[in-house]
């Protein structure tokens, strides 16, 4: 029996005896924590929020071993981040809308303490000192705007305060894996300022072999740094100041040719990518009105080189030095007081992108060279009032307007695009006592237009909004004592103007159009069960269903098909022990249906699941685990990407964690 193998065999039967010995000692109940979310940007019960939503708080996030935007997926129905192996490496997909590579027009948004990540520059974003994680699914464009028709993902950072506190991380795995990490918060001075720091480095020996240079071609490597400065001269005043910095200095792509050996490339390809988020916030509070301000800047440069032709020849190579920025101004101001609640705010957005892409085939150059701007205003306004003791009532509505500009001066490409669009939700909610209720939700979400600036010659670079209707019921439930949560919805999604990305056969460009009418309809349902005091059962199942209504072009008629990159169900299904004399255990199952890759469902990603499992030991001052993720070591690889690529999966990882904290 091989080593890895020997190992995976230890961590299950762990596992087994941990739970075994956890039905002897355990003899009381406790109940589930309650977790308070700030989803309509005002704090309330999670359990309350007429919006299905999945939340990690700061210990979930551990248990779950969620370093990285990418690993909250497994644990959230109806969520899928699409690895597509290096550069730009997730593609959002929610509810079945799909945000494609190199996107700028997002279904999906993300907003890290405040400053918007809409597109997938920048988007797996690595989680150090995080309180809490929303997920929140379905239209949410009134509150947060462009780019959230299908969710938003909600990432808020620990504040520091009075209390000093710190932790320091060592991990250790598979392919020469090593992490170090550590963060540290607490006062500066008492009462007046604080302040918070983290940093981790990561890096990791690739697993793909290139059979022409020797060694491996996917090695990764990167350095993560966080500030958090926060200032309250008065009981009513809090400042805050946020800025990290995370650079990627990586190997190539996990991508290879169909039946063929997996690289074989003439020349290293490497990945460089450096992404800053930065983040003013003030809020003043007075008596039952509080005023917040958020100034952000998102910054991204992408520099790469990638052997296209996957061969020792030099057919087709690529070279890219691209930057995005993002600087965004909120402000809005609240009232919470008693049976009405409002919010009022107003949102200033600025886009300035340059995109440097150069293309070499059989010795020809392609060059894109271009700059995409935009600048959008949004007003919106959102308001609860309880009807009763039982029924409410929640509503809103938000105004957008977007002005874009495209210019490439070589090929003497001048475009300009002006659109608006209004966001209108209503919620209502009935709640049968304090721990069950049921709502039902309508909303209107839209993606915006633009520009896609990797259209080749004779193809239209514009494409305008995606707009949908949505139709939700759901219900929230605290059940035997609070032991139990049990949530569900259903939802329906009529989509109009389907941006589709479309790839030109026998070439390597592809163009962006609006071809489609569409449905999504589907279910997503989540449970945790706190069967005793040590051990916590869990399953989340999310269905989707999202097919063409009306599409077609000179190719074909697709009507019927499934959107790319949209799963018919995931699912996580474990169970978590944890007893008082700090033996800790956890073991969990999670997978994805089919995906097809392009709008004629021909290739694919085939239907996988995978096991994790963790088992250590906890006290006050630290933890030690060992850990293996995919222990039955699937392969999971999309055949068929871009109509030639695969992008070969991860395979398994066995490793050991050590947490001290002081």
């Amino acid at each position: 029996m091989s080593h890895k193998k020997k190992m995976m065999l230890s961590i299950v039967l762990s596992f087994m005896l941990f739970v075994s010995s956890g039905f002897l000692q355990a003899k009381e109940y406790i109940a589930l924590d309650e977790i308070k979310v700030t989803a309509q940007k005002n704090e309330a019960d999670g359990q309350k929020v007429p919006i299905s939503m999945s939340v990690f708080n700061e210990y979930s996030i551990e248990d779950n071993s969620i370093k990285s935007i990418k690993d909250i997926a497994p644990f959230t129905p109806g969520l899928m981040l699409y690895d597509n192996g290096g550069r730009e490496s997730l593609s959002p997909t929610m509810r079945g809308l799909h945000t494609e590579t190199g996107s700028f027009s997002s279904a999906l948004g993300m907003f890290v303490d405040g400053i918007p990540v809409l597109g997938t520059s920048g988007f797996d974003v690595t989680l150090m000192d995080i309180e809490r994680i929303e997920v929140l699914k379905g239209p949410q464009g009134t509150l947060y705007g462009k780019g959230t028709e299908a969710g938003v993902i909600n990432v808020i950072t620990k504040k520091p305060g009075n209390k000093a506190e710190g932790k320091a991380v060592v991990e250790f795995g598979s392919d020469h894996k090593r992490e170090y990490g550590v963060d540290i918060r607490g006062p500066v001075i008492k009462n007046k300022l604080y302040a918070g720091i983290s940093g981790k480095h990561y890096e990791k020996d690739g697993f793909l072999k290139n059979f022409n240079l020797g060694g491996f071609s996917d090695d990764r490597e990167h350095n993560f740094g966080k500030i958090y400065l926060r200032y309250t001269p008065t009981d009513a005043f809090d400042i805050s100041l946020i800025s990290s910095a995370v650079k990627h200095d990586d190997g190539g792509l996990t991508w290879g040719f169909k039946d063929a050996p997996r690289t074989n490339w003439n020349n290293d390809e490497f990945i460089k990518t450096e992404t800053w988020l930065n983040a003013l916030k003030i809020e003043y509070k007075k008596d039952s009105y509080t005023f917040q301000s958020i100034t952000t800047q998102k910054r991204v440069t992408d520099t790469a080189y990638l052997d296209y032709d996957y061969t020792s020849d030099v057919n087709h190579h690529l070279q890219i030095d691209s930057r995005f920025e993002n600087i965004s101004q909120e402000m809005r101001l609240t009232r919470n007081k008693d049976r009405f609640n409002w919010l009022v705010g107003i949102n200033l957005d600025k886009d300035d992108n340059t995109i440097d892409y150069d293309m070499y085939m059989y010795g020809n150059k392609f060059p894109t060279y271009a700059q995409l701007e935009g600048d959008s205003i949004g007003t919106f306004i959102h308001a609860e009032y309880d009807i009763t003791e039982n029924f409410s009532v929640a509503g809103g509505i938000r105004y957008d307007t977007n002005d874009i500009c495209y210019e490439d001066v070589d090929k003497k490409i001048d475009l300009e695009s002006s659109y608006s669009e209004i966001s209108p939700k209503l919620a209502f909610t009935y709640k049968f006592n304090d721990d069950s209720m049921i709502y039902t939700t309508f909303a209107k979400g839209y993606r915006p237009g633009g520009f896609y600036s990797y259209s080749p010659e004779g193809y239209s670079k514009k494409y305008d909004k995606e707009t949908l209707w949505s139709y939700e019921l759901g219900s929230k439930n605290r059940l035997l004592s609070n032991r139990l949560m049990l949530n569900s919805a259903m939802y329906y999604m009529r989509i109009s103007d389907m941006q589709v990305m479309n790839n030109i056969v026998n070439s390597p460009y592809s163009y962006k159009s609006n071809a489609a009418k569409a449905t999504s309809k589907g279910l997503e349902c989540e449970l945790n069960y706190l069967f005793c005091q040590n051990l916590d059962l869990f399953l989340s199942l999310g269905y989707n269903d999202t097919v063409f209504d009306e599409y077609a072009d000179g190719g074909g008629d697709y009507s019927g098909n499934t959107n790319p990159y949209a799963p018919k169900y995931n699912f996580n299904i474990g169970g978590q022990y944890r007893n008082r004399s700090g033996y800790y255990a956890r073991i969990d199952m999670n997978g994805f249906s089919k995906i097809y890759l392009d709008k004629e469902n021909t290739n694919k990603r085939d239907a996988y699941y995978l096991v994790n499992a963790k088992i250590g030991y906890e006290a006050e001052q630290y933890d030690l685990y060992l850990y293996g993720n995919n222990l039955f070591d699937k392969e999971y690889d999309s055949i068929g990407s871009s109509n030639k690529y695969t992008i070969y999966s991860q395979p398994m990882e066995l490793g050991v964690r050590f947490v001290f904290r002081f």
